[in-house]
């Protein structure tokens, strides 16, 4: 048994330094395809401020919506449960509304001022919501909220998807998951941090208010992206150096 342990020795040697040189190359492809699709967010002006916006919106919207509306509806407006939970309905219904309207628009000129205006519009109703202590009210803010959110997160992801080249849409994409999804939690732990110090609703209608001023700002600055269709009339160009998605 020990000569055939002898034996088995050198074969299994290549093969492990087969496996880790395979899994090395892999790796090393898989960081250059990220930093592909990060190259190509970068180098697009329009792209780079739509996830600008984005980030914006997932850590300082997102966040301390999915945080602190609970503990607003609660304290300010002694809502339980049940009643917190008519507010995110309401804000449901609004959103389908809004997807099935845009749904029904082939083409949109000027999408992207559009869009940066729905981030004003949200970040405005934030502050209504931080402020209210009228459920019914709320309520209200929270229906016209949906329909604002139908319209952003729907914009957003069209204007992204229809100037970026099939090439590098897979990377892109995964990016706008990324900072859709990994900003959110972050955001939320901020809002509790800032909602410690400053109470719920205080803080959340600064987080409204500091958005809306973002959003304002690129509105003003970046008329590229006001100009942005939701479909462009010729078909995006791919990056010189893309790969497949």
């Amino acid at each position: 048994m020990g000569v055939g342990l002898v034996f088995l020795v050198p074969l299994q040697i290549p093969a492990a330094q087969r496996a880790a040189q395979m899994g090395g190359r892999l790796f090393r492809e898989m960081l250059g395809e990220i930093g592909e699709g990060f190259r190509f967010v970068r180098g697009a002006v329009d792209i780079r401020t739509l996830f600008l916006l984005l980030l914006a919106s997932s850590l300082v919207i997102m966040g301390p919506w999915q945080t602190l509306l609970p503990r607003v509806a609660e304290e300010q407006l002694g809502a339980q449960a049940f009643r917190a939970g008519l507010l995110f309905g309401a804000m449901g219904v609004g959103t389908v509304i809004s997807s099935l309207i845009l749904a029904s628009i082939p083409r949109l000129e000027n999408a992207g001022g559009w869009f940066t205006t729905t981030l004003i519009i949200g970040g405005s109703l934030a502050v209504g919501i931080g402020l209210s202590h009228n459920y019914l009210l709320t309520v209200l803010f929270m229906f016209l909220s949906g329909l604002n959110a139908g319209f952003f997160i729907n914009l957003n992801l069209t204007l992204i998807q229809a100037h970026t080249p099939s090439d590098v849409m897979g990377r892109v994409m995964a990016i706008y998951t990324l900072v859709l999804m990994g900003g959110s939690p972050f955001g939320g732990l901020l809002a509790g941090g800032g909602a410690q110090l400053l109470g719920a609703g205080e803080w959340f209608a600064i987080c409204g208010a500091a958005v809306a001023a973002v959003a304002g700002v690129f509105l003003v600055t970046q008329p590229s992206l006001r100009r942005m269709p939701s479909h462009p009339e010729t078909p995006v160009a791919a990056p010189a150096d893309a790969g497949s998605g």
